[in-house]
């Protein structure tokens, strides 16, 4: 019995002498000279008697007591410990981990994007036809876990449903049709505070002689939903740009049927679906985009290298600056292409040469560059807009030393390098370790 007390008296004399070291810190400088040196031996003599096994246990336990009673005088709010100081200890430490492990270590990252679909999802669309039923109350909460959301969206008229668009006219003749832009909103975060402010689209659809809103979470392909709901025999067409060349059909068959027409908002496309107010126009679930833990360790100790996917800030690519010039605030996440020194081209069938040689791995670069279409791979595009800092890949383009050359795997869907240049060095953040959400096939180590 005397071994097990023993041991319990000690284990509370440990407690104590840590309980005493905190009140010396935070308190000592307050405390009266006589107050604190009572406590500091008190507080070595405990400490010698837990060593000592030759002490009577009632000599300990009368020192254990003695120490307890003045900590209780000297702790103030230090000693003894109250829930609530306790709790927020423990916040407040949890906190400090979770914050060095972020900072130094592990740090999580959204894919907002498809850009580098099908090797990693941004938020895609699960399209249903407006009629058709949406799924149960217990799938959708159980969909919830999955982060995903259903969109069932009335419309607000009655009339043929149209799709606001952009009209280019050239010298001879010709016409180029676009949708119309969709435009960002920002709300007030939590009621109104300011708190969590987030990020909408705004996009519009015509009903009628009606203009109908219809809000988005940003960055969101709601374009694609449009495709899917009024035009799926186009939807499914095989095609290089993919959603660009589709609509690019689109347009080519509704100019030869009359079915782009001049309304009271502008040029629309009609789409020939009729739509009654009150009634579901478009039914669809929002699949949230992956979410990786970033490794911000490996490239302190080895260099990037070709064929990694790799995440990076933005604020110092120029060719991301707003229209006022203020730099982007953004992590971005893209297949890193060349290191400084390579030679990049892109060739008529879609594949990336790299010194002079097509890729042939990692695997979805080497896919990519055989336009395996039907594994999700559609090949390279040798450019991706952008203005004056743009580096269209046409012709050979040597990586500028200090810089790295970024490109998405869905290159039709990626604004890249070839679009803002070329990607600093020094804002290299780390390498995609491990998709921890959804729990999909994508689930597991990041490739």
């Amino acid at each position: 019995m005397s071994f097990y007390y023993r041991r319990k008296l000690r284990k509370i004399g440990k407690a104590l002498l840590e309980a005493s070291e905190k009140v010396e810190l935070y308190r000592g400088d307050i405390l009266t000279k006589e107050a604190l040196n009572e406590q500091l031996e008190l507080a070595d003599k405990v400490r010698a008697a837990s060593k000592d096994r030759t002490i009577e246990l009632t000599q300990v336990e009368v020192l254990v007591n003695r120490l307890h009673e003045v900590l209780v005088r000297n702790g103030g709010k230090i000693y003894p410990l109250t829930t609530g100081c306790d709790y927020t200890e423990m916040v407040v430490m949890a906190a400090i981990v979770a914050g060095s492990i972020r900072s130094f270590f592990l740090q999580p990252f959204k894919i907002p994007t498809n850009s580098m679909w099908p090797t990693y999802n941004g938020m895609t669309a699960e399209v249903r036809a407006a009629d058709e039923p949406v799924p149960s109350l217990a799938i959708r909460l159980l969909e919830k876990v999955q982060w995903t959301w259903t969109y069932v969206i009335p419309a607000e008229a009655t009339g043929e449903i149209g799709i606001p668009i952009v009209m280019q006219r050239y010298g001879d003749n010709q016409v180029e049709y676009g949708l119309r832009s969709r435009q960002r909103t920002v709300d007030d975060g939590i009621f109104g505070t300011g708190i969590w402010k987030g990020a909408a689209d705004k996009h519009e659809i015509q009903v009628g002689n009606t203009m109908q809103s219809v809000l988005m979470p940003a960055d969101f392909g709601f374009e694609t939903v449009l495709l899917s709901t009024f035009f799926p025999e186009e939807a499914k067409l095989k095609l290089p740009r993919q959603d660009q060349d589709r609509w690019r059909v689109v347009f080519a068959k509704a100019a030869r049927e009359g079915r782009i027409k001049s309304g009271p908002f502008g040029p629309v496309l009609m789409t020939g679906k009729q739509a009654t107010a009150g009634q579901t126009m478009l039914n669809f679930d929002i699949l949230t985009g992956d979410m990786l833990f970033v490794d911000r360790m490996s490239y302190h100790f080895v260099e990037p290298s070709r064929g990694d996917t790799f995440v990076f800030r933005t604020n110092n690519i120029r060719g991301l600056d707003d229209q006022y010039g203020q730099p982007s605030q953004n992590y971005y996440v893209k297949r890193l292409a060349g290191v400084p020194g390579q030679k990049l081209r892109v060739g008529e069938k879609g594949e990336l040469f790299v010194d002079g040689k097509v890729v042939t791995s990692p695997e979805p670069m080497a896919l990519n560059s055989q336009r395996a279409m039907d594994k999700g791979y559609y090949g390279y595009l040798p450019e991706a807009g952008g203005d004056r800092y743009a580096v269209p890949l046409q012709q050979e383009y040597t990586v500028t030393s200090g810089h790295y050359f970024a490109l998405g795997d869905n290159s039709s869907n990626s604004f890249d390098s070839r679009g803002w240049g070329e990607v600093p060095g020094q804002d290299v953040v780390g390498k995609p370790l491990f998709i921890l959400h959804p729990f999909t096939s994508h689930w597991g180590p990041a490739k």
